[in-house]
């Protein structure tokens, strides 16, 4: 159970040699362990010596009946990829982990954000499937699993009696990015809703948000598993593999405390926004390649791979209002009016959206799970006014 990661070659390596399949050889080793050696006949030995390789064809999936998400850059040994957990087994739940909206992620080659293995016959088997050692959201001191019983009949697994139950609110997937947004039951024991969106940005990084509503203060979590450095304060973690790369966990809104834990040489870090109702965490998950790549603490406005965090400051307007611009593109997070540089872009309440602005039309892309009417001004005068659906909207700025 100490690893933090699993190498899956050898059963990719004898899926290769049973059905010759070149998607199976992407993923093979060129050796089988000693035990399955002498299961294997002469040829299939020699098969060994020249594998035929072809990657996978498809990127970021949905497995909507298991309710896993998987957001993914390429196949490559380097390329980012996250899975999203937001699934629940209603027939026997006795697997189950409690990791509603929970997310694991690799990139540049290392597991930047792991969920640790359990092993049944550790005394704290119960403690590692829950939602301390897990990348999700808490409330208080509320975990997602509850009514823990063991199983002392020798077959290992316990189970949880209550876990939170999950809905899927959006899916999407396109050239720009991957979106999924959800929700779970699993705080409204104590009166606060919780949903929590997550954005790749394709090529480049992940934004995540925790929105916590409720109508009474409380203290709000976000648990990172890894092992982190904390010299920015709850604002900013970074952890860095051997190879050099590196992963910033940044706070675009303000946070309060941060609490380090760990057991069994696992690490993680709960970051935490106190005595509020309502509050949003809006998380960038930047990974990167070598020193001079990082995030740079020390910068007024903070860039990554290119993209600023508020450098349209002064041309927005909504809730505490963020925005990451980059070139032409801006995605914008509880934005109610955006300037441009000849449109106004205004909506009938914040609203999370991501547009492309050209000379003669906008592409806007909605970041909600549900229609958000809005309307375009170009020098005080409505051009358009209507409802961004799900999907997008294009908009000519041509007078025709």
């Amino acid at each position: 159970p100490w690893a933090e990661t699993n190498d899956i070659s050898g059963a990719m390596t004898l899926g290769y040699l049973l059905f010759g399949d070149p998607e199976f050889g992407y993923f093979a080793s060129d050796k089988v362990d000693q035990r399955v050696y002498w299961f294997l006949s002469n040829q299939q030995i020699k098969d060994l010596e020249n594998i035929v390789e072809k990657p996978p064809t498809y990127g970021s999936l949905s497995f909507d009946h298991t309710g896993y998400f998987v957001m993914r850059e390429g196949w490559g040994e380097n390329d980012k990829m996250m899975v999203v957990s937001a699934g629940l087994d209603e027939n026997k739940p006795d697997h189950q982990h409690a990791d509603m909206l929970g997310i694991q992620a690799m990139a540049y080659g290392n597991v930047i954000l792991p969920n640790y293995q359990v092993r049944y016959s550790l005394e704290d088997f119960d403690f590692f499937k829950n939602s301390m050692v897990k990348n999700v959201a808490l409330v208080d001191d509320e975990v997602q699993g509850k009514e823990w019983t063991s199983n002392r009949g020798g077959s290992g697994f316990g189970k949880f009696g209550s876990l939170p139950n999950p809905k899927v609110l959006a899916w999407r997937s396109n050239t720009h990015f991957d979106f999924f947004a959800g929700r779970h039951d699993g705080f409204e024991n104590i009166g606060v809703e919780h949903e929590r969106k997550i954005l790749f940005i394709k090529n480049h990084f992940w934004v995540l948000k925790d929105k916590f509503t409720a109508d009474t203060p409380h203290e709000y979590k976000q648990v990172w598993q890894g092992h982190y450095t904390h010299e920015s304060g709850p604002d900013l973690l970074r952890a860095t593999f051997h190879d050099a790369v590196g992963f910033d966990l940044y706070q675009v809104r303000s946070t309060d405390t941060l609490q380090a834990g760990g057991a069994r040489g696992k690490n993680w870090t709960v970051v935490s926004k106190e005595d509020r109702s309502n509050f949003s965490f809006l998380t960038v998950l930047y990974p990167y390649q070598g020193y001079n790549n990082r995030l740079d603490e020390n910068a007024e406005v903070k860039v990554m791979n290119g993209w600023a965090v508020n450098d349209f400051d002064d041309h927005i307007e909504g809730a505490e209002p963020v925005t990451l611009s980059r070139n032409r593109e801006v995605y914008c997070f509880d934005v109610q009016a955006l300037s441009l540089p000849t449109t106004q872009i205004i909506f009938e309440v914040p609203t999370d959206f991501f547009v492309q602005y050209f000379d003669d039309h906008l592409i806007l892309y909605s970041l909600e799970h549900e229609d958000r009417t809005f309307r375009l001004e170009v020098a005080e005068k409505v051009l358009f006014e209507g409802e961004l659906s799900e999907v997008k909207q294009w908009v000519s700025l041509t007078s025709n």
